[in-house]
C-alpha cells in the first residue's frame, strides 16, 4: 500500500469516527433534551470534540496501516497500539452517549417502571438536570425518589416538576411552599406550579390556597 493511499484511508477513518460521534450526539441525543438555552454551547463543544477525535485518530490510523506492512511483530505491535488505545477510549465516549440517549428516552416514557426511574435518579452524566426534571414529573416515580430530588442545587425546573406531581410527598410540597414565600425571583414560579397540583388544597388547605392567590 503506497503512502498516499494509506494517508487517504487513515484520514477517512478519522473523519468517519469523528462524524459518527457528532451525529450521535447532535442528531440523536441533543434533540431529546428539547429547547435549552445551553444547546448552542453543547453543539459547539460536540463539534470541537469530534474534530479533535478525527485529527487524533487519523495519524494513528496511518501509523497502524503502515505497521501492517512491517515484518517485525514488535513493529506491528508498536504501530498498532496507539490507534487501538485511542479507538477504545473514544468508543467509551460513544457508549456513554448511547447511555444518555437511553436515560432521556426512559425518563420520558410513561410506561417506565419505578425501579428504572430509581436508577435514573442517580444518573450524574450528560444533561442530568433534564433527566431529573422528567423523573420529578413522572407518575411512576416512587415517593422516596421524589424526595431525593428535592433541593438539588440550581435545579429550579426540578422543583417545579415536583411541585406539580400529585405523588410528591406532603413534606416536600410544603418545603417548596416555603420557597414560594421567600419573595424572590422564583416565588411566583413555585407558587404557580404548586397550584397546578391537584392535591394543593388537600396539602395546604382551601383557606391557605385562597390567601395565596
Amino acid at each position: 500500500m503506497n503512502h498516499s493511499l494509506s494517508f487517504l484511508i487513515a484520514l477517512g477513518i478519522g473523519v468517519l469516527i469523528g462524524a459518527a460521534r457528532w451525529l450521535l450526539e447532535c442528531q440523536f441525543v441533543a434533540p431529546l433534551v428539547g429547547s435549552d438555552p445551553q444547546m448552542p454551547i453543547w453543539i459547539m463543544v460536540s463539534t470541537i470534540t469530534s474534530i479533535i477525535i478525527a485529527v487524533t485518530i487519523a495519524p494513528t490510523a496511518w501509523l497502524f496501516l503502515y505497521g501492517l506492512t512491517s515484518k517485525s511483530k514488535i513493529g506491528k505491535f508498536a504501530t498498532s497500539l496507539p490507534f487501538l488505545l485511542l479507538l477504545v477510549w473514544y468508543s467509551t465516549g460513544i457508549v456513554h452517549l448511547v447511555q444518555i440517549r437511553s436515560a432521556l428516552l426512559d425518563s420520558a416514557n410513561p410506561k417506565t417502571d419505578g425501579n428504572r426511574l430509581r436508577q435514573l435518579a442517580n444518573f450524574k452524566n450528560g444533561p442530568g438536570y433534564e433527566i431529573d426534571n422528567r423523573i420529578a414529573k413522572h407518575q411512576n416515580t416512587p415517593p422516596d425518589v421524589l424526595r431525593s430530588l428535592h433541593n438539588r442545587p440550581d435545579q429550579v425546573g426540578t422543583e417545579k416538576c415536583l411541585a406539580e406531581n400529585p405523588n410528591t410527598p406532603d413534606d416536600v410540597l410544603r418545603s417548596i411552599g416555603e420557597l414560594a414565600e421567600q419573595n424572590d425571583n422564583w416565588s411566583n414560579y413555585y407558587m404557580d406550579a404548586l397550584q397546578r397540583n391537584p392535591r394543593y388544597d388537600e396539602v395546604f388547605g382551601a383557606g391557605e390556597a385562597s390567601d395565596a392567590k
